[in-house]
């Protein structure tokens, strides 16, 4: 299988060293890494691009779990909801991204801006399932313990958006999901005004919050505030989103 990440970058072999050291751990077989990274490469084969995407399915099922163990031993104490918030911090998409970036992994440069949290985190995904795959998952539960055991109250304590915090609030209950419509758009083109509401459920019934925003996605930020307060959940930290 055509899997080398090297055989395009004469420094390769310099940053599967490197990338190794940060996440910890010693591949047996590098090639493994090297399969995971082939993202790097394009255009791929269609038998290494399925083989990735598997890497990929394994680290993402692999990682929730680990993540779970980490943070379950490391707060004995810690309720349900809470413990599902600092899980969260390392698995939702922009987790895995900022993780991707701690860990320095080479990133493709796919845009002027550089890559989207979704190519990061599809790709520390596949790097995990790599791990497990060549080290089994003890070897992927130390990176956990290690992670949250490092960040210190920053990692205890991250940045979590309020849709996102809402979302979770809402698996922690195991109640559906939040819902959010678009009632209003209203404004001129250059400067329009969005409307929407979310309906969430709590545990006295249903919450419906509205609020307005400058983007669809900042009036449902602000909703989504709203509807935590409604919850009597922290609220979290503003976050201008334009």
């Amino acid at each position: 299988m055509d899997h080398s990440f090297s055989d395009t970058n004469p420094d390769a072999e310099s940053a599967l060293e490197s990338l190794q050291e940060s996440l910890g751990y010693r591949f047996q077989d590098v090639g493994l890494l090297a399969l995971a990274l082939s993202t790097l490469k394009q255009p791929l084969t269609p038998e290494t691009a399925a083989a990735r995407q598997r890497l990929e399915f394994l680290g993402d099922a692999a990682w929730n779990y680990a993540l779970a163990l980490a943070v379950f031993r490391a707060h004995p104490q810690g309720p349900p909801g809470d413990l599902t918030r600092r899980r969260a911090a390392w698995s939702s998409r922009g987790g895995l991204a900022r993780l991707a970036k701690r860990l320095n992994l080479p990133i493709p440069s796919l845009a002027p801006v550089g890559p989207s949290q979704r190519v990061l985190a599809e790709l520390l995904e596949s790097v995990l399932g790599a791990i497990v795959e060549d080290g089994g998952f003890d070897a992927i539960c130390a990176l956990a313990a290690r992670i949250i055991g490092q960040g210190g109250e920053s990692a205890a304590r991250p940045f979590v958006d309020a849709k996102s915090a809402l979302q979770m609030a809402a698996l922690a209950r195991q109640e559906k999901l939040p819902s959010y419509r678009l009632i209003e758009k209203r404004g001129p083109a250059h400067h329009p005004t969005f409307r929407v509401a979310v309906t969430v459920r709590g545990p006295h019934g249903e919450i419906r919050m509205e609020a307005e925003g400058g983007s669809r996605q900042a009036a449902e930020q602000e909703a989504a505030r709203l509807a935590l307060l409604g919850l009597g959940e922290p609220d979290p930290p503003s976050h201008n989103i334009s």
